[in-house]
């Protein structure tokens, strides 16, 4: 993470700080409440130490309360309030506003509730249902050898670009593990992991098994993931079902009207293979989008 402070600033001192790039800067208040816990969820962006005073009102603002709560609010399109109990929960929090703040600035890009890895130099962009083991499906592939670009949310730029761009988020796994996740998956989180509590590892991946912030490619595909507790494991094209509404439903993007919203998304995915996955595990789910990758590669 470039996210080592630059500047100086005194240890008493509750100011401003610039993340991101230098022309559109998210500007937090406070935030070094939560600097030394951020790089367990946020990785490559810059940050800068701005001043006590702003003379704009900051994108996000910190308050830390007596009995131990973090307040994290947004303004703007992306008004929100969050209250948190501790610091790890709170920078979380924050990593997330800081992604969607500056997603929100380009009127032509959302964020996606999504996991997407690099295959054959595009990306399959993995999407779902709220449970629907995204995040464990592209972390499954990240052990398969495939380049990581996100287990929780990747930016899309929309209409027929097709270009997906990694937003920094750290991958984080939730423990205990499940039986049936194999060694190999287990032997990944164990090496690769920065912090672990009873409920999550915090990963820290290198640069070659992951993209750091702002580093772009082209979607190739787009997986739906179906999960079934009991039904035969297949992956197929489907070109009847309205991908577009489904992409809209885990977007998130205040800053565009629902009508252009449905209109860019349903533009972006006539480009794209979109394919249903069904599918018992996390495992056997990337097991498959490997296979069809390989297969298609294998036939050109």
């Amino acid at each position: 993470m470039n996210s080592e402070p630059s500047g100086a600033m005194g240890s008493d001192a509750h100011g401003f700080w610039k993340f991101g790039p230098h022309e559109t800067p998210v500007t937090i208040k406070n935030a070094e409440a939560l600097l030394a816990y951020l790089p367990y969820h946020l990785a490559g962006w810059d940050i800068s130490w701005a001043g006590l005073s702003s003379t704009s009102d900051p994108d996000i603002c910190i308050e830390e309360y007596a009995d131990g709560t973090i307040s994290v609010s947004s303004y703007g399109r992306s008004d929100t309030d969050s209250l948190f109990e501790n610091p790890y929960d709170a920078a979380n929090g924050l990593a997330k506003k800081i992604v969607h703040v500056h997603t929100t600035r380009d009127q032509g890009t959302i964020c996606l509730n999504a996991g997407a890895v690099e295959i054959n130099g595009g990306l399959v962009v993995i999407v779902g249902d709220l449970f629907a083991e995204k995040s464990s499906v592209a972390l499954h592939l990240s052990v398969l050898g495939y380049r990581l670009f996100g287990s929780e949310q990747i930016a899309i730029s929309m209409g027929s670009d097709s270009i997906g761009t990694c937003v920094g988020l750290m991958p984080k796994v939730r423990l205990p593990l499940p039986y049936d996740c194999g060694d190999a998956f287990r032997e990944f989180v164990e090496g690769y992991s920065s912090m672990q509590n009873e409920e999550v590892a915090y990963l820290k991946l290198w640069d070659r098994e992951a993209a750091g912030f702002g580093e772009s490619a082209p979607v190739s595909a787009i997986v739906f993931l179906d999960p079934r507790k009991a039904a035969r494991p297949s992956i197929k094209l489907d070109l009847k079902c309205d991908f577009g509404s489904k992409m809209a439903s885990i977007a998130y993007a205040p800053h565009i009207n629902a009508s252009m919203l449905r209109s860019g998304l349903t533009q972006f995915v006539e480009h794209i293979p979109s394919y249903i996955l069904r599918f018992t595990s996390g495992r056997e789910a990337a097991a498959l989008i490997s296979k069809e990758w390989h297969n298609a590669t294998a036939v050109l």
